[in-house]
């Protein structure tokens, strides 16, 4: 059997940015082709890292159980702006087919304008009491570990803000410290309906990477991101990231990492066949 494919994923693997630009430069239907063709970790990871319009044609052209499940494992950011670029009649069909919670997530999302706070925050945020402790904490944020989450919020029992405490500060902390004891109860907090141009120069990003995002009635609703902040005004205002490789340079080094990889990539998705064990782990 062609070890062709196994190449094409090490690659995702190893430079998921550069597999990215060449799935934007291919046909959609044979990018989502070859998508649906490998294990679904690897096509979150080159999906990731492109522009939310790209990706967008990718899903559409996939079948409905297979998009829906790359827009699962993405994180909620990104999932949430490529789903802003779906057809609304294949967007419902996705949104079907994924447990109710995180429906009823990007349902919200989606319902705010896309240039405001609450249509690039996240749902999957690390949330607990002032009487937890930093061992608790520190479990809670290791169960996330795929959310990147880098700050714990403090809520009292009717979800609204007590405080907040970064996972730098936890880890300098002994295990047996309640969370009450080390909480900044300044923390600035984001409205979900305040326009990104709006909170992007706060000087809290000096301190924070996710500050906490608030409903109108106060309560703790998600997080938005320093990175993801900036990657959405790069989305609006252009890409102007001079040290970002060209498509040409992704195409040369995804053939000096494996010609046979890129020619698998750029094959019809007829021909191209998973490696041993690829089924079992989509």
């Amino acid at each position: 059997m062609s070890d062709t494919p196994d190449l094409t994923i090490a690659f995702i693997k190893k430079r998921p940015e550069s597999a990215g630009r060449v799935l934007a430069a291919m046909r959609p239907a044979v990018a989502a082709a070859f998508l649906e063709s490998i294990p679904n970790r690897f096509a979150v990871e080159a999906v990731a890292h492109m522009n939310p319009r790209s990706a967008s044609e990718l899903v559409q052209k996939m079948g409905v159980t297979s998009g829906a499940a790359l827009v699962r494992d993405l994180s909620y950011a990104e999932a949430s702006a490529i789903l802003r670029q779906i057809d609304p009649a294949v967007r419902n069909q996705l949104l079907e087919e994924l447990p109710r919670r995180l429906r009823r997530d990007f349902e919200m999302s989606l319902a705010f304008p896309t240039d405001s706070v609450g249509a690039h925050m996240t749902t999957a945020i690390a949330t607990l009491s002032e009487n937890d402790k930093t061992s608790d904490a520190l479990e809670l944020i290791k169960q996330m570990e795929r959310d990147h989450v880098d700050v714990v919020i403090v809520v009292n029992d009717k979800h609204k803000l007590v405080g907040a405490v970064t996972v730098t500060k936890l880890l300098r902390r002994p295990t047996h410290i309640p969370l009450a004891d080390q909480l900044d109860r300044s923390c600035v907090t984001l409205s979900a309906h305040a326009r990104l141009d709006a909170v992007a120069g706060l000087e809290a990003w000096d301190d924070y990477n996710q500050l906490p995002v608030i409903s109108r009635r106060g309560e703790v609703i998600g997080a938005l991101s320093r990175r993801v902040l900036s990657r959405a005004h790069l989305l609006e205002h252009g890409d102007s990231d001079s040290d970002a490789p060209s498509l040409a340079e992704s195409m040369i080094d995804a053939l000096a990492a494996s010609a046979a990889g890129l020619v698998d990539l750029l094959t019809p998705t007829s021909e191209i066949r998973p490696g041993p064990g690829d089924a079992n782990e989509r």
